[in-house]
């Protein structure tokens, strides 16, 4: 079935704080977040926001976001949040990791069948403490940050999950996709990607004395972090033209979001359209036997 949308991922070239606007305990400034996983986000208001700018000049601009006017209606397209697929964490091999888990890739599963893409993608549940590699052999244990993880290398398994979640990252080189991927529990996910973005003091001086006049804290999502964004036309007859020109004109950039440009935050590359590919990721199933080794 052909995709009725697009799908892209982005690459987060410098760390980016897409802002919530609440202050959460120390961190003045924290970063979007989901309410009920608190895995960082950034909410389609901002996506938005952000390629309507990039968009500015164009004349489809207007018809692809809507007018400012309210007379003007509507635009034509439908945004969604750009969720986390991969977490970037240091790690004790490779100078770094990126992270997934189940939830995040089962969850893309059913993401995608709203584009109408069923894909029966591989489900792979490691114990609470475990992580399942693919591409670095012969390490009983792993250290991501603070947690020390036991590893698995079941090739079979991992194998699979890999060869259909690359055709997802096309953008990344496949060699180093293949070192860094991998695949922990969903609660140790969760863990990392709470406690493990920058947090990171900015000052205001007086410009006499050179003392502060203003101490604060924010949370960025660091570099090299890897989220996934689906977006729509609505069900107007240009709809499908517009899609294309919206296409055409974002993917492979390089846009900013969020705040902060000036200093360099928010600068991501955004990839191809990746709906006409993921539509032909082989399906997979795996015998329990398969799955059991890759839990122990």
């Amino acid at each position: 079935m052909a995709a009725t949308g697009c799908l892209f991922t982005f690459y987060t070239l410098t760390p980016l704080h897409a802002g919530s606007g609440d202050s959460t305990g120390v961190v003045d400034l924290p970063v979007q977040r989901e309410k009920h996983t608190e895995y960082p986000v950034v909410y389609s208001s901002s996506m938005k926001g952000s390629l309507k700018w990039f968009f500015h000049n164009d004349p489809n601009s207007e018809a692809i976001f809507g007018g400012e006017d309210e007379r003007k209606g509507s635009g034509q397209m439908v945004f969604t949040d750009a969720k986390i697929l991969l977490f970037p964490v240091r790690s004790s091999e490779g100078v770094f990791k990126w992270a997934t888990c189940p939830f995040v890739l089962e969850r893309l599963q059913r993401d995608l069948k709203f584009l109408g893409i069923s894909l029966n993608t591989l489900t792979v549940n490691p114990k609470p403490t475990d992580a399942a590699g693919f591409g670095w052999k012969d390490i009983p244990k792993l250290l991501l940050e603070d947690f020390v993880i036991d590893v698995s290398n079941e090739s079979s398994v991992m194998g699979i999950l890999f060869s259909q979640i690359k055709i997802l990252l096309s953008s990344l080189e496949p060699a180093e996709l293949e070192e860094r991927f991998v695949l922990v529990s969903d609660n140790v996910f969760k863990t990392l990607v709470t406690t493990a973005t920058q947090v990171i003091a900015r000052n205001v001086l007086d410009e006499t004395t050179k003392t502060s006049k203003n101490l604060w804290y924010e949370e960025v999502v660091p570099a090299d972090a890897v989220f996934y964004t689906i977006m729509k036309p609505t069900y107007r007859d240009d709809g499908a033209t517009l899609l294309n020109a919206f296409v055409a004109k974002v993917q492979d950039e390089i846009f900013q979001i969020g705040g902060n440009e000036t200093i360099g935050y928010g600068f991501v590359k955004m990839s191809a359209n990746l709906a006409a590919e993921a539509s032909k990721i082989p399906s997979a199933t795996v015998g329990k036997e398969a799955s059991d080794a890759t839990a122990k």
